[in-house]
């Protein structure tokens, strides 16, 4: 057998693929923490307010809302991996040029560029997982599609503050080099996600009808899926303004990203392990309930008591990412996409658009009490688990 059929063979497997589209997950979330790095910097270059600043994220947010559940809708009635080819790099361009941005104006466009290549990648690579994993394995390929994608949040704000110490904001173009070597990888590994659509996929109902028909049945899930989102955005977004505020440096805000991202990442192993002893649903309420009361804690605290609170707060917050992605897959089989979006992009989204109005709280009663807000938001999200679709969550 010559190399190339060898190399061809190996990449046909369906442990490599799940590798893969994990893998450009990572490089595309690798993206995700330079808005929270440089918003100090973007908001004081740029002479802006909480509100001006937090509607760069709001961007981010309409593109995920007006795109993810549309290109979902798409990607289950196509097979090419295009658009998990494409998406990272037009990701990456976007983030890179945000804080290389030099007026309010350009700042937008270039977060919205962001938000369009994030809208890209997720859907196709998360119904993507689903459909090219062995699915008796589906939960670990689902978890190793989401840790990948956290390590690349983990690592972005060191990536981030690191190229701009060594070459400055213009040294962030280096960063574009991962999503174009490896928008081939992906094409020679699957150049078709799946061989056939199935007859049931319904085509001739349009795009608002279907989103409407998964809505419908997934409200609930997605109700988590939003507030889990929202609470882990804002804390991201604003803690780092209140380390600035309280006299920290970049450092300082890079390296407690870096350790919420990280505990958000290794939490999501003994999460998807605890799952299946205990069940789905069980987990994923206590991860809410606990993340709440851990972030209530950090806000009324001080100093590393504090920090270290809020690290374990969002790491149970974050844990159930896997676990809202499974039920919607196990609940839509056949368009595992536009339910992937729904829980991860549309949710996403939304979260981000959120960041408008609570940045305007922010501006009237402070960070403080922003904080301690949002560690109230994940009780509100346990009455979703009262919805009769639950019952079928075991």
């Amino acid at each position: 057998m010559s190399r190339n059929a060898t190399s061809a063979k190996f990449l046909a497997v369906p442990e490599v693929k799940v590798s893969l589209i994990s893998l450009a997950h990572g490089v595309n979330d690798m993206y995700a923490g330079f808005l929270p790095v440089f918003i100090p910097h973007i908001k004081e270059v740029l002479g802006l307010n909480y509100t001006l600043a937090g509607a760069l994220s709001v961007i981010v947010g309409i593109c995920h809302i007006v795109f993810q559940p549309m290109i979902g809708y798409m990607c289950d009635r196509i097979r090419r991996p295009y658009l998990m080819m494409v998406g990272p790099i037009l990701c990456g361009l976007g983030a890179v040029m945000v804080p290389n941005s030099g007026t309010y104006g350009l700042a937008l466009f270039f977060a919205g560029l962001w938000g369009l290549g994030s809208a890209l990648f997720h859907p196709q690579g998360t119904g993507g997982v689903g459909y090219v994993a062995r699915q008796e394995k589906l939960p670990q390929a689902l978890t190793l599609f989401n840790i990948a994608g956290t390590l690349g949040t983990l690592l972005s704000p060191v990536i981030a503050v690191s190229v701009t110490k060594l070459w400055g904001y213009k040294g962030l173009f280096l960063t574009l080099f991962p999503p174009l070597i490896l928008a081939p990888l992906l094409f020679f590994s699957m150049p078709l996600l799946r061989q056939e659509l199935p007859e049931d996929l319904g085509q001739k109902d349009g795009f608002f009808k279907t989103l409407l028909a998964v809505f419908g049945v997934l409200y609930p899930v997605w109700g988590v899926a939003l507030v889990r989102d929202i609470v882990f955005q804002g804390v991201r977004f604003f803690l780092p303004l209140k380390i600035s505020a309280d006299g920290g440096s970049l450092d300082a805000i890079g390296a407690v990203l870096f350790c919420c991202t990280l505990g958000g990442t290794l939490s999501m192993i003994p999460v998807e392990r605890l799952s299946r002893r205990v069940g789905v649903k069980r987990t994923l309420w206590h991860s809410m309930f606990l993340g709440g009361v851990i972030l209530f804690l950090a806000a009324k605290t001080v100093g590393m008591v504090s920090i270290a609170l809020y690290v374990l707060g969002i790491s149970c917050i974050y844990s159930s990412m896997s676990l809202t992605v499974f039920i919607a897959q196990m609940l839509m089989p056949h368009k595992r996409s536009i339910a992937s979006s729904l829980v991860m992009g549309l949710a996403w989204g939304v979260a981000n658009i959120s960041l408008l109005p609570i940045g305007s709280v922010a501006d009237i009663l402070g960070i403080q009490a922003t904080l301690v807000s949002l560690a109230l938001l994940p009780f509100l999200g346990l009455l979703f688990f009262a919805c009769p679709i639950f019952k079928k969550v075991s």
